[in-house]
């Protein structure tokens, strides 16, 4: 039977079991219940017996002097009245609660949404992967936040100076990211231009960009630090089993933020004690062997800590509702582990997560193992892809370093 032909009754039931089915707490479903007892009630007032939107906003209007208006307005009172009417509306059209991440206020955009949309649709079009998307979304709201905080209202009152401009105001940012955000200026001012919206002037900007990453040095942390960190995590908690696990993935098989969080129950073969996945970043398969330290975290973590749910990726969020973990809140938690452990970063040294993978090259390298064993398990289809980490190491390139002859 579809959800609009059940009763109203029987449409919050089922919305009760699926709460707790997806991770609920009681006490929760309990106070949502006693919300739906209210408008079960409302509605055999009325002699009505099946549920739509328009009687949820009927009823908010009517028994609680609310009017309906997009969530983004909404006070916190407000979001709590509206929100348990759309969940049974999300519930009634997809038989699931849909958690949709809204935008925050201070990342609208006034002016330039459409054309924001539109450069989207354009990157779209030349095949980009999700992620890629994703990311120019949010690099191109900024740039055109900070355009609307200056005055701008259209494209063409974009000059050069408000593109440096921005940069600017990222002066903060390091350099890798300075950099990515030139890429993206030079692909948007290019994209506007094309469509007329600016000037052709500013279609030329950033000709040649400095690929400072290619000329640095790798952040690395050695096996001492990295092995203090694993230590300051309290596995006997949840989100301790949980943490412990994601940075063994990171420090030991060099595994990239979103292939974690990808990571299935299927792509395990625990008779082969290995780990099988498609990268996220190159599409190459890999497969990695699984150490008894990681082995171990990973049966801990899936019997001890991981919530029941019916998703196949291995990691998902203790908190209702329970769905597939976000990467982006990897940064934090390393942050506050390398804080615990009391370790401290040398000047201008990066320390997110992809310092993990970083590490376990280097460290490899120092250890002699060759640089195409190296690419293996960092999954690089190419070895000069990892000939990156060479520059690091001092000792092994001292090794093999030729006495310079004295000039007389």
């Amino acid at each position: 039977m579809e959800q609009h032909e059940v009763t109203i009754e029987e449409l919050v039931n089922g919305l009760m079991d699926h709460l707790k089915l997806i991770g609920y707490k009681e006490s929760t479903r309990e106070r949502y219940l006693a919300y739906y007892k209210v408008f079960i009630k409302y509605c055999r007032k009325k002699g009505i017996d099946y549920f739509s939107l328009d009687l949820g906003k009927q009823f908010l209007l009517e028994h609680h002097k609310h009017k309906w208006v997009d969530f983004e307005n909404l006070t916190m009172a407000e979001n709590y009245l509206q929100r348990h009417i759309w969940m049974l509306y999300e519930f009634q059209l997809y038989g699931e609660i849909r958690q949709k991440k809204r935008l925050s206020k201070n990342m609208r955009l006034e002016y330039f949404e459409g054309v924001l949309d539109g450069y989207i649709a354009h990157e779209t079009e030349r095949g980009l992967k999700d992620t890629t998307l994703k990311g120019k979304e949010f690099s191109a709201r900024k740039v055109f936040k900070y355009f609307e905080s200056i005055g701008i209202k259209n494209t063409s009152d974009i000059r050069s100076e408000h593109a440096y401009g921005f940069l600017a105001s990222r002066s903060y940012y390091s350099i890798t990211t300075k950099e990515a955000y030139q890429y993206l200026l030079r692909s948007l001012l290019a994209y506007m231009s094309q469509k007329e919206l600016c000037s052709k002037d500013l279609a030329q900007m950033f000709p040649v960009i400095s690929i400072h990453t290619k000329n640095s040095y790798p952040s690395y942390f050695t096996p001492e630090c990295i092995t203090k960190l694993l230590q300051s995590i309290d596995t006997e908690t949840l989100y301790g089993k949980r943490d412990y696990l994601i940075l063994l993935l990171a420090a030991t098989l060099g595994m990239r933020c979103i292939d974690i969080c990808r990571l299935t129950l299927d792509d395990i073969d625990w008779k082969r004690k290995t780990i099988g996945f498609v990268q996220s970043k190159t599409g190459e398969y890999v497969s990695l062997p699984i150490s008894d330290e990681l082995l171990m975290a990973l049966i801990d973590y899936i019997k001890n800590a991981r919530p029941e749910c019916g998703y196949r990726e291995v990691l998902v969020s203790n908190r209702a509702p329970v769905k597939p973990f976000d990467h982006r809140n990897f940064h934090e938690m390393l942050q506050k582990y390398f804080k615990r452990a009391e370790i401290t970063f040398k000047e201008d040294q990066k320390h997110g997560m992809h310092s993990m993978r970083s590490s376990l090259a280097s460290n490899m390298l120092r250890s002699e193992v060759p640089i195409p064993v190296i690419s293996n398990v960092l999954g690089h289809k190419y070895t000069d892809t990892t000939g990156i980490y060479i520059k690091i190491d001092l000792e092994g390139l001292r090794k093999v370093a030729l006495e310079v002859p004295r000039y007389e």
